[in-house]
């Protein structure tokens, strides 16, 4: 039987989209399993849509399909919905008007270290400014979200969430699991343009590790979700439970692709005693209407990484 075909990853470029008194390119492209044709369409923000000519490319991003916005196109959220076989997928972008709402602008953005084992954190820090008719200054109270793109792979995933102070700087830590190239970001708003940092890339190194596994169970309790499971290894010849280790959720929403699991900036540590609890976990998150859940292990030195299986959200 032909295995089923599946969206991963969909991205657009340029990032953000702001129209000018020129053309903007749009790049779409998507990442898929299993896929020999891929379909979809543009949805501008009144609803009416143009089809996308999706054509086979090199990967990561195996396929891509291009659109041209004009100054005239309108303003808001644009939406493309890609379809391979039954599998659907969606992925929402903004567009901005140049000379109407202030732009934010990266001044600065750096990680540290730039190289750390497997499930180390890292510190992410920079500084935003605003710029409106030609003068500028700090950003403050701005929301920054930080995103990672794995080496060879299609499309970004959120892991961690900042806001900048008076002198528009922030900071955040996230895990590293594999080597990549780190982003920050800035959503546009009702009196803003977002902005996207350049890339830092940042090693991440590992010595031949031990196996991992990672139970998982996801129910709602009350106004919200609980997460629970274990986390076992096997540094020796026997499974055994893992204490001490922290364990990150993940929420992919409704309609997105099968990788877009961005993370909801919760985490636990696992249970060190006593001996027959060593390794459970549990974690309490707010409540989601559809979409999926996942766990995910990043993993030291010395063990494996482990990413358990997507539970549809209760």
């Amino acid at each position: 039987m032909q295995p089923a075909p599946e969206i991963v990853a969909i991205q657009v470029t340029p990032q953000p989209v702001v129209l000018d008194t020129g053309e903007v390119a749009l790049r779409i492209e998507a990442s898929t399993v299993n896929a020999t044709r891929l379909r979809g369409r543009l949805l501008s923000p009144d609803g009416t849509s143009v089809p996308l000519d999706f054509t086979a490319q090199p990967p990561p991003c195996d396929w891509l399909a291009t659109h041209t916005l004009r100054p005239a196109d309108r303003e808001g959220t644009w939406r493309v919905e890609a379809r391979a076989g039954r599998a659907v997928a969606e992925y929402e972008f903004d567009v901005d008007r140049r000379g109407t709402k202030a732009e934010a602008r990266f001044e600065s953005f750096d990680a540290e270290p730039r190289q750390v084992p497997r499930g180390d954190l890292i510190r992410l820090l920079g500084r935003v400014e605003l710029v409106k008719n030609g003068a500028s200054g700090p950003a403050a109270g701005l929301p920054v979200v930080i995103t990672f793109q794995e080496q060879e792979t299609c499309g970004r995933r959120r892991f961690a969430e900042a806001v900048t102070d008076d002198l528009g700087r922030f900071a955040a830590q996230a895990p590293v699991a594999e080597s990549g190239e780190w982003w920050a970001e800035v959503s546009s708003g009702r009196e803003v343009i977002g902005a996207l940092s350049a890339p830092v890339f940042v090693e991440a190194t590992a010595e031949q590790k031990f196996a991992t596994q990672l139970d998982y169970a996801v129910r709602r309790a009350g106004g919200g979700t609980v997460h629970s499971g274990r986390l076992r290894g096997k540094p020796g010849q026997s499974w055994q439970g893992l204490g001490n280790q922290r364990i990150w959720v993940f929420y992919r929403k409704p309609g997105a692709p099968s990788g877009s699991f961005d993370s909801v900036n919760k985490s636990t540590l696992t249970r060190d005693s006593p001996v027959l609890s060593r390794g459970r976990y549990e974690v309490r998150t707010g409540a989601k209407n559809g979409g999926a859940w996942r766990v995910e292990y990043f993993g030291t030195n010395l063990a494996a990484g482990a990413v358990s299986a997507a539970k549809p959200a209760p």
